[in-house]
């Protein structure tokens, strides 16, 4: 075994990754069909035939677009029909956006935690945090692994709370042979450019629901109604709602990645099958256990240093010395509970107290203990389907070779 790279060695990985542009020809005809059509404003034109495909894609009747994933949530969560002091439950690793969706509501985030074995929102916790005031609960699968979304089924079945499904990290993962985002009440997705389908920013509700279509519609534009022959100023306005209209280039970059999908899903996951079989034998290294049924679209692989001596950190930065862009945590926010907003209920920047529909709530910091024991000790590793084989062969390597060193 070489020196260590971060005590002088010879890298395990000398050369960058081989990362392509992933936007190209289809993307820039259809950004140019928008361009001569002289519209660039949604609702119609490709955002409609954006919605259109996406909907037959995924098997679902109804696709409406927005400016992003935390948008999606945010108008999901409305035409659910969460309102202020509603409680929402869902789990503190994830990213930011799925908390603010229910802060913008004025609804309740309540905390559930994770599943040591598959990572993700545990059933039993959810059901444990339901109350008479529990709306909806938010399964985040995160990192494109697939929740065991039969459990909340029943859930929802037994207690009428609405399931959402975020899907921000998870476009094309499957749970019993179903893509996730069409199974619960509806969905929400992200098209930011780390996502697997990726329009700069971006996003879309699922749903099979007509009704939480047509209140989805209404609320990503202000409630107002297109086409129908409605003279100017004649609006109805039924209700407050947020501006989240995409614009037709977003949409057209959201088709071309679309035809991409499939493809894509199915590289990474040769890429991350090469992980587990070739890093099974590494010592204090343990990956992710997939739900019965379930097919992940990898969005990176968290694989779980269980060791003590040297340090998670000190792990990662060897890696990093080699040439792999090992990252520490799963999610921008290591813990959502230990966020200052949440701890002292910050909503407005400058306000001395929380607002009256979280002023007498409280958060225990330690109340999701897995989460805290995962982010403790995980470990992202690259996962990108415009890698070489020989990008994969040199990330093993690396691994191999940090490992190796320190528990040979």
């Amino acid at each position: 075994m070489s020196r260590l790279a971060i005590d002088g060695g010879p890298k395990a990985k000398p050369t960058p990754y081989q990362v392509t542009n992933r936007y190209g020809d289809e993307e820039m005809k259809l950004i140019q069909e928008v361009l001569e059509s002289g519209r660039l404003m949604g609702v119609d034109g490709k955002v409609k035939d954006f919605e259109e495909e996406t909907a037959r894609f995924f098997g679902v009747p109804y696709c409406v677009m927005v400016t992003s994933g935390t948008a999606a949530l945010h108008v999901a969560l409305a035409a659910l029909g969460v309102s202020e002091g509603d409680e929402v439950i869902t789990n503190p690793m994830t990213d930011i956006g799925t908390v603010a969706a229910i802060l913008a509501l004025h609804a309740v985030p309540v905390f559930a935690d994770i599943d040591p074995k598959t990572r993700l929102i545990s059933p039993t916790a959810v059901r444990e945090r339901i109350t008479d005031r529990t709306k909806a609960m938010i399964t985040v699968h995160m990192a494109g692994l697939p929740c065991p979304v039969d459990e909340f089924l029943k859930i929802r079945e037994e207690t009428g709370v609405r399931l959402l499904e975020d899907c921000a990290q998870a476009h094309g993962a499957r749970y019993k042979g179903q893509l996730v985002g069409t199974i619960g009440d509806a969905s929400g997705f992200s098209m930011n450019e780390s996502k697997q389908m990726s329009t700069g920013d971006g996003g879309f509700v699922l749903t099979n629901d007509e009704e939480v279509a047509r209140v989805a519609s209404l609320y990503r534009d202000k409630t107002y109604v297109r086409g129908g022959g409605l003279r100017h100023g004649m609006q109805p306005v039924p209700f407050f709602a947020m501006n989240y209209r995409p614009t037709c280039l977003q949409a057209a970059v959201g088709i071309a990645q679309l035809h991409k999908l499939e493809g894509l899903v199915e590289r990474r996951e040769a890429i991350v099958r090469r992980y587990y079989n070739e890093l099974a034998d590494v010592p204090n290294l343990e990956f992710p256990t997939l739900v019965d049924e379930g097919e992940a679209s990898w969005w990176p692989l968290g694989v779980r240093y269980t060791g003590e001596n040297p340090s998670k950190d000190e792990i990662v930065e060897a890696l990093k010395a080699e040439g792999v862009p090992a990252g520490h945590c799963m999610s921008a926010v290591r813990n959502i509970l230990r966020t200052e907003m949440i701890q002292n209920r910050q909503y407005y920047p400058f306000a001395e107290e929380p607002p009256s529909f979280w002023k007498d709530v409280e958060y225990d910091p330690d109340s999701c203990p897995n989460v805290d024991a995962l982010q403790d000790g995980v470990i992202r590793l690259p996962v990108d389907e415009r890698y070489s084989d020989e990008d994969i062969s040199q990330t093993i390597e690396a691994v191999r070779k940090v490992f190796g060193h320190y528990f040979a």
